[in-house]
């Protein structure tokens, strides 16, 4: 499974790690009541309304909106991002599910059994599929989409462009069973977080890396898929995927006759939720909030979320190669002031987060950042002076005849993205730096990293896992697709791999706070806030609204479980 998913509307802006645009967050004020960030376990908001199949009407449609339809719509590929996911999730195979403390449940409609042991020190797990179990297009789904999976995931063969090859590196071998609906997986060694992998699997025609990396570019194949739903219209220049049940489909019966995703802008996201287009909308910045305070016939579902917002500095940018400078700029920017832009409007506060691999909720989280890096501007700007950064006429730095001048793109129309912008531009301008804002479409989200346009760069990570320190390779490794700041040395790589093949949680918890801090030092990325996500949506809709560790995606459990409650 992965751990993180990009995504990328507001400021800058999965499962596993996901990427998006790095919203605002925060909750409702209208009962006076302040609300602070998750501290323990015992502060973690929750809020879907969980219903059984036995409670959901059978019929009807829903219509969602979304950030943009991504290029890449092959969710394992490094490219994706969560909106890649978002869409994935209603026709392609979902092998497992999280309950919103991260525990895992496999998929019965797929796995008929999973069995764990352990085999000459070895951990070995045998996946028994549901003899019913079989792609749209009539393959079988046999022990080979286990080894196509590890192959494509391992990071062994670098053709495969991967979001991430954590677990997947830690497997020795994938043996075909007693039968072709038995695969047989096994590790090197002890490896804690065995359930967290084989969310996703790989369909037989995208086995090849370069299947893997461009079939699904701009066309998603349904045929390749499994599951309730299939796809009934796809049109990304309209900016529209819809879904349909599956005549093919062997499980549990979906509930909805269509489903819908719409991609929209933050301001017209809002409009269409009030004007009844759509059936939900995220209200997690005060300025959405507002517009729907007053509504009728809706509830805002508060939840605690489980992601990282940040900056990411290119390193690979000629004004940002040195660390020293990176740093300089870093202790630059007031990160308080940004958290409060951010939450302004909203009675909700939160201490600045540290660490990319644990929640300040979670049992061994360090504020790692917190101890490398401080806000001064007077101690910024001497180390500036000292990196050979002048100041000129204009207020400008220079060096070597150019200008420590900065692009920063912004994705969306949101006023706090604007807001968090133009605050940090002036953080720049006091220390010596330019900061050019470029103002881009939502649509362009997966555009700006995938192709690296940025010097700086706002953006999100959803985690889908509790388990951080089973995917620090996917935040740290020198090759992840996810690392885009690329400032962590190919030197470090074993280190940081060696964490999740420790025999513990508390092993890799310790060891990796300090791979962190190793990681940290080289300032490539600056935890901004974790926030928390506020979903407007209209009475009856369930399984769907703010839930820890599904990457956010709304959809709680398996996509045949959202519908409207009878």
């Amino acid at each position: 499974m992965k751990k993180i998913a990009w995504g990328g509307v507001a400021f800058i802006v999965a499962a596993s790690l996901s990427l998006t645009a790095c919203g605002g967050g925060g909750d409702d004020d209208s009962d006076g009541k302040k609300t602070k960030g998750a501290a323990s376990e015992k502060d973690v908001m929750t809020s879907y309304n969980p219903q059984p199949a036995s409670n959901l009407k059978q019929g009807g449609k829903m219509t969602f909106p979304i950030v943009e339809i991504p290029d890449q719509l092959n969710p394992m590929n490094g490219n994706g991002s969560l909106y890649t996911t978002k869409i994935s999730w209603f026709y392609q195979p979902q092998l497992s599910y999280n309950d919103p403390k991260g525990n895992v449940t496999w998929n019965p409609d797929y796995l008929s059994n999973v069995k764990k042991t352990t085999v000459d020190g070895n951990t070995q797990v045998t996946f028994d599929i549901n003899p019913k179990a079989k792609w749209n297009d009539g393959q079988d789904m046999d022990w080979s989409i286990f080894r196509d999976t590890w192959k494509a995931n391992s990071g062994k063969d670098k053709a495969y462009n991967v979001s991430s090859s954590d677990g997947y590196a830690n497997i020795a071998s994938v043996k075909k069973g007693k039968n072709d609906k038995q695969a047989i997986v096994t590790f090197d060694g002890t490896y804690v977080w065995w359930n967290y992998i084989f969310y996703n699997i790989v369909n037989p025609h995208i086995a090849k890396a370069d299947a893997f990396n461009k079939a699904y570019v701009n066309k998603p194949h349904p045929e390749w898929g499994a599951g309730p739903y299939t796809i009934d219209k796809f049109d990304a220049k309209g900016g529209t995927v819809s879904y349909k049940p599956n005549p093919k489909w062997w499980g549990a019966k979906p509930h909805l006759d269509k489903f819908t995703w719409v991609q929209m802008e933050e301001s017209a996201e809002v409009n269409a939720f009030k004007n009844g287009q759509s059936d939900a909308a995220d209200v997690s910045r005060a300025e959405k909030l507002a517009q729907v305070k007053s509504m009728k016939g809706i509830d805002l579902r508060r939840g605690t979320t489980t992601s990282n917002n940040l900056i990411v500095f290119n390193s690979t940018s000629p004004q940002l190669k040195d660390a020293a400078v990176r740093k300089a700029l870093m202790e630059g920017i007031d990160r308080a002031q940004m958290a409060k832009i951010t939450f302004q409007g909203l009675s909700y506060s939160e201490t600045l987060p540290g660490s990319f691999n644990l929640y300040p909720f979670q049992k061994g989280y360090e504020d790692v950042f917190g101890k490398l890096v401080k806000f001064d501007a007077a101690k910024s700007k001497k180390a500036l002076d000292a990196a050979g950064w002048k100041a000129g006429s204009d207020g400008v730095r220079a060096k070597g005849g150019k200008k420590l001048e900065l692009n920063f793109p912004t994705i969306g129309d949101s006023a706090v993205v604007k807001a968090r912008a133009t605050a940090l531009a002036q953080m720049m301008k006091n220390i010596g730096v330019k900061l050019n804002i470029q103002a881009r479409p939502s649509a362009d989200f997966n555009k700006v990293f995938t192709n690296r346009e940025f010097d700086l760069f706002g953006m999100g990570f959803i985690s889908s896992s509790a388990n951080g320190m089973g995917y620090i390779c996917q935040m740290y490794c020198s090759d992840s697709s996810l690392n885009l700041s690329r400032s962590t040395p190919k030197s470090m790589d074993a280190e940081v791999k060696a964490v999740s093949k420790l025999p513990t949680a508390q092993q890799q918890i310790d060891a990796g706070n300090k791979v962190e801090t190793k990681a940290m030092k080289t300032y490539g990325i600056l935890p901004l806030y974790n926030g928390t996500t506020i979903w407007a949506v209209k009475k009856g809709v369930a399984n769907y609204g703010s839930a820890q560790f599904y990457g956010n995606y709304g959809i709680i459990g398996p996509p045949e479980l959202l519908g409207w409650q009878k």
